[in-house]
């Protein structure tokens, strides 16, 4: 019998029966245990080949991509996933590697030091890039995956977090309570995460019927003691404010707090605040604040299983479209937020 056919008697896939005849991860232990005892029982064990698994084989490289590191180098979110990623990995066999790469340095030697570890695959934690940062990627002969940026008009498979849904829910809540005037603390360093984010909220006020005012969408600096100082800036001028902000992130979030409390209001009672990512900080500021939540865990999930599919496909010779997961949001409700009417 050939492959196809053992397959097609044992009602798995060929590529999952490459992978238990060849000792390859990407199958779970109990399937394999039950695949190799019908083999044996055809009569083709001697197709199983012997396990002599490296770690070299079982390695998948997680790159930091720094373009200017003001984001992740504030609140590096990917440690947060890294509990997921690293533990979802293991469970197929594989290790994870971390890795920087800084796109000031000689970038052709980072990717060739890059394609002398030899890694199954690459997960690069891509906030920060742009869609010229992520084609240097293209050319190398390894499986990579993008986290945290859509890059929609890039055929590469991405993992990212639906972030117009994030910002959608924000504006929903404030609109549940009684907020009509909904404003916008974005930040003035650029992600693709946050352009999302704004569209979210510019998309969520028309579907509520609401008026976008262009004086209530504020632009500062991404750190808590550069938004505090920004906003701080432009309260002293005393400008126009909406009874409700969503911001970019909590890191700008809290800091608009500090300085919002420094002048003299009181949140929620005279501004309602939402924020983003919801860090461990946003349940001990004063108040706790109301944000949206992406699930590090899903996040990591989804980023590891989709490496290994890239990883079972080139194995088999399979080649297909590009595939663009979206993590959905869910919004934490805490005390920045005050019911009106």
């Amino acid at each position: 019998m050939t492959n196809k056919e053992i397959a097609r008697t044992l009602n798995i896939s060929p590529t999952a029966l490459s992978f238990i005849l060849n000792n390859k991860p990407g199958v779970s232990e109990r399937t394999r245990a039950t695949v190799i005892q019908q083999i044996n029982a055809m009569g083709y064990g001697h197709l199983i080949k012997s396990a002599e698994k490296t770690v070299e084989d079982l390695t998948i490289c997680f790159i930091v991509y720094l373009r200017h590191g003001k984001i992740l180098n504030q609140h590096p979110f990917f440690l947060l996933l890294m509990e997921s990623i690293e533990s979802h990995a293991r469970k197929y066999g594989y290790n994870i590697i971390l890795r920087t790469m800084d796109s000031k340095a000689p970038m052709q030697e980072q990717l060739d030091s890059l394609i002398r570890m030899n890694p199954k695959g690459i997960l690069i934690f891509a906030t920060e890039m742009l869609e010229e940062d992520m084609a240097q990627f293209s050319s190398l002969p390894i499986p990579c995956l993008a986290v945290d940026n859509a890059f929609p008009y890039l055929n590469i498979n991405t993992v990212s977090i639906n972030n117009q849904l994030g910002t959608f829910q924000a504006v929903q809540y404030l609109v549940q309570q009684g907020h009509k005037k909904i404003g916008y603390l974005k930040s003035s360093d650029f992600i693709c995460s946050f352009a999302e984010r704004e569209q979210g909220y510019r998309e969520a006020l028309e579907h509520f019927h609401l008026d976008l005012n262009p004086e209530y969408i504020y632009r500062i600096r991404y750190s808590e003691e550069g938004s505090f100082q920004d906003f701080t800036a432009l309260l002293q001028k005393n400008i126009s404010l909406p009874s409700a902000l969503v911001c970019d992130d909590d890191t700008i979030a809290i800091g608009a707090m500090r300085a919002l409390t420094l002048a003299g209001y009181r949140i929620p009672e005279d501004i309602s605040i939402v924020g983003f990512n919801d860090r461990p900080n946003s349940e001990i500021t004063s108040p706790p604040l109301t944000s949206v939540n992406v699930p590090k865990v899903s996040f990591g999930v989804s980023a590891v299983n989709g490496i290994l599919s890239m990883i079972q496909e080139k194995e088999a010779g399979v080649f297909s479209r590009s595939v663009k997961t979206r993590i959905g949001t869910q919004l934490v409700v805490r005390n920045s937020v005050k019911k009106t009417g």
